[in-house]
């Protein structure tokens, strides 16, 4: 890192959503007079966007917003700003190789991932549906390789049993930006260097789509559990279907004992409860709890229940 003065380092931070917005407030609060703007993107229609928080702020702090909607813009934005470091929080567009040279000090920014392991898309997704113990996350600078630019910090975080994505994503963001608080000024006056990747355990992650959340009941029912939890809310969740409806599944837990059953089949109902028992592929069950269908939640025997089903009868989901 280019040693400059702590008056006139320019940092510009490029971010959106809650995650976003939560860095930039412990940036904001510990180097105040660095930062030359906040770049994001009109993302309203996301139920996640916190551009109306996030414009507040800024207007309260007199800090320029930039909502911008293509890498024309963002190099304008550059181009305005002239910052020395770009800090990037939950962005999601591709940064042109020509952008990353053009800041002296480059483009930071934080991966799902302890790299080089996991590389690409949807990281702690695969991380989680691949049953690992732990998610590990790096605090890396871009180039223009896929997530292979030198590290700056890397830590790791334990995947409970009973952890969905959403409780791992705030141990990680916790993690984060206590790191945040403690060695981001170091960072930026150069008591801090990063060291390049290892070449070693190297794995690469691909994108996931809605369609992908598709189960399937003949896998094991751990690797079913697996990825239920990996793709819970915030994610489209993972799903099935059942009477020709998608049904999306966001609670569940393994069933203890054995089930014998056609992979899918609903093996058990328990109406106390709310809960039905699902055959896996290695007649072990898993239990459905909560469940949504055309935008309603339900407990999921009360959606069979709605349904008219009667126990016993050969059903699939």
């Amino acid at each position: 890192m280019e040693k400059k003065n702590d008056e006139n380092y320019k940092l510009l931070f490029l971010g959106s959503k809650e995650f976003g917005l939560e860095v930039f407030e412990h940036i904001l609060a510990l180097v105040p007079k660095n930062i030359c703007a906040f770049v994001t993107v009109d993302d309203s229609e996301d139920s996640r966007s916190k551009i109306n928080e996030i414009k507040l702020l800024c207007t309260r702090e007199s800090i320029p917003v930039e909502v911008i909607s293509g890498k024309m813009e963002l190099e304008k934005c550059i181009g305005k700003y002239k910052p020395d470091i770009c800090f990037v929080v939950c962005w999601y567009s591709l940064i042109p190789e020509e952008l990353l040279s053009s800041v002296p000090n480059g483009f930071i920014g934080i991966h799902n991932s302890k790299l080089p392991s996991y590389r690409g898309q949807s990281p702690l997704v695969w991380q989680i549906i691949n049953g690992e113990e732990k998610a590990g996350f790096s605090i890396f600078s871009f180039t223009p390789g896929m997530d292979d630019g030198d590290i700056w910090y890397q830590d790791e975080v334990e995947i409970e049993k009973d952890d969905y994505i959403s409780d791992i994503m705030l141990k990680i963001q916790n993690k984060v930006l206590t790191f945040i608080d403690r060695k981001l000024p170091e960072m930026l006056n150069g008591k801090i260097k990063p060291y390049p990747q290892k070449n070693v355990n190297i794995s690469y992650s691909s994108k996931r789509t809605v369609e992908d959340g598709l189960i399937n009941w003949t896998d094991k029912n751990e690797s079913i559990y697996n990825f239920i939890r990996a793709q819970s809310k915030p994610y489209p969740g993972a799903f099935t279907i059942y009477k020709g409806q998608k049904v999306i599944i966001w609670k569940s837990y393994l069933f203890p004992f054995p089930i014998y059953g056609a992979p899918g089949q609903i093996g058990m109902i328990n109406k106390e409860d709310g809960e039905l028992v699902i055959v896996c592929g290695d007649m072990k069950g898993l239990v459905i709890k909560e469940i949504e269908v055309e935008g309603q939640l339900w407990k999921a025997a009360e959606y069979i229940k709605s349904l008219k089903y009667k126990f016993g009868i050969n059903e699939n989901i």
